[in-house]
């Protein structure tokens, strides 16, 4: 569910208020200058990590920063030259109407399923974590999410058909007419109402499997402390189920978060889609028209916005992100430099060198042994 539903909200109905346009002019550009390059540079840090990262996470991630992009420049850039121009130019009018519908609808619920996977990911790694690398082997991943592609892709591939261009309009073709009406409902459950099902369940099935984890940890401490338990057979093993705990625990944050970001702005651009014939195209009063046109806008820009939050998301949550992004950033303009002449007399004045502090210390320790020799002779 999207900008597409209204086929060309310039032309179908009245002209947009001066409030929508002002703010078609004004937060696109920003969404486009603060998104793209976020995604780009989540795509490149995901795309190095996917060789080191165990599982498909980085690439369901790469697909995601591929997505986010694309869909910031198509939305975007057509939000804003469409109130620059004060709704003279559209791009998806000018393009045809019917690849960019296709490819925004596509990537948009493309954006939606790639949720899936990850959550789904999440799943077998609590539940199967010593199969987990053999289940989610990247190959592996990859077969799923091209098998996602072609689906979501022969699902949409009727705009091909069914859309056309006609008096400077994006308009249905007169004979599918009815199946467009219908399918604003079969969009709105591919993009948001089937995802969010499966996100749900999939994410009980996380809680609960958490927490009989930890009410066994409770109970085998309790029966009996002396027992070695199961997650910490020696030590090295100890600490490596302890990392790829952490590691898991990290990465159901960043996917939670990416969830709760996802419908908060997508779920009310579906909603004001749903009813707006209802609400908005029933009525002839000038007041409600606005208000109606100003909640389509915001909703609009929402849905937009989701786009742009995924870097955030990935620098607040994810502690491997963050470490490879300050690798990125450059340092040396931060860092002091010292005067070339100090640099030499710097070991020698009121710095300690590790050969210094060894010949300290072997000094005391070779005193504290004359003395103990002293007492023992006395």
């Amino acid at each position: 569910m999207n900008v597409v539903m209204e086929w060309n909200e310039t032309e179908t109905h009245q002209q947009k208020s001066n409030i929508s346009l002002g703010l078609y002019a004004s937060i696109p550009p920003i969404f486009m200058i603060v998104g793209i390059p976020g995604n780009l540079v989540s795509m490149y840090i995901w795309s190095r990590r996917m060789p080191m990262t165990p599982g498909s996470t980085s690439l369901f991630l790469v697909a995601m920063c591929i997505t986010d992009t694309y869909v910031l420049t198509h939305g975007c850039l057509r939000l804003w030259l469409l109130g620059l121009s004060k709704q003279l130019i559209d791009v998806r009018i000018r393009l045809g109407c019917r690849i960019p519908l296709l490819l925004f609808t596509f990537t948009t619920d493309l954006s939606s399923w790639i949720i899936i996977l990850l959550c789904v990911e999440r799943v077998i790694s609590t539940r199967f974590p010593i199969r987990f690398k053999s289940i989610c082997h990247l190959r592996n991943g990859l077969i799923a999410l091209i098998g996602l592609v072609v689906c979501l892709m022969g699902i949409n591939a009727h705009f091909l058909w069914t859309v056309q261009r006609k008096n400077n309009e994006c308009v249905p073709v007169n004979a599918f007419s009815n199946f467009m009406y219908s399918w604003q409902f079969i969009d709105a459950s591919i993009y948001s109402f089937i995802p969010l099902a499966c996100i749900l369940a999939l994410n009980t099935c996380i809680i609960i499997r958490l927490r009989r984890t930890a009410k066994c940890v409770r109970t085998g401490n309790r029966v009996d402390k002396g027992t070695v338990k199961l997650h910490s057979v020696d030590i090295r093993g100890g600490f490596g189920v302890r990392a790829r705990e952490q590691r898991s625990a990290r990465l159901l944050r960043t996917v939670l978060c990416m969830v709760i970001c996802h419908f908060t702005f997508t779920m009310p651009i579906v909603i004001y889609y749903l009813f707006d014939a209802h609400f908005c195209e029933s009525q002839d009063e000038k007041s409600v028209y606005l208000h109606c046109d100003i909640v389509e806008t915001v909703t609009t820009l929402l849905q937009l916005a989701n786009h742009v939050t995924h870097f955030f998301i990935y620098s607040f949550t994810s502690t491997v992100f963050l470490s490879d992004l300050k690798k990125l950033i450059p340092q040396k303009c931060c860092l002091h430099k010292p005067h070339a002449g100090n640099r030499d007399r710097m070991p020698n004045e009121g710095t300690w060198n590790e050969n210094q502090f060894g010949h300290i210390v072997t000094g005391n320790t070779a005193i504290d042994s004359s003395v103990n020799n002293n007492r023992s002779m006395r």
